[in-house]
C-alpha cells in the first residue's frame, strides 16, 4: 500500500502514503504532501472511505481537526 495516492472525497490530492504506524488501538496512515509535510490519518471507517489497490488510490473523509 505504500506509495498509493491519497485523495479527499471531493477529489483533492492530499499526498502519497509514506508509512503505516501501529501505535495501538488502530493503525495510522502517514501521508506526505508535495511540500514534504506529513498528515496523520487514523485508519477508522469514518476517515478511510475506500482503498483501491488497482487504481493505486485511497479515498478519505477529512474530519474536523485532522489537518
Amino acid at each position: 500500500m505504500i506509495g498509493l495516492e491519497v485523495y479527499t472525497e471531493e477529489g483533492e490530492l492530499l499526498g502519497t502514503l509514506k508509512e503505516v504506524l501501529q501505535p495501538g488501538a488502530n493503525d495510522v496512515y502517514v501521508v506526505e504532501n508535495e511540500a514534504k509535510q506529513e498528515i496523520l490519518l487514523p485508519v477508522i471507517p469514518d476517515v478511510i472511505k475506500q482503498v483501491d489497490i488497482e487504481e493505486k488510490k485511497i479515498t478519505v473523509k477529512l474530519l474536523e481537526g485532522l489537518i
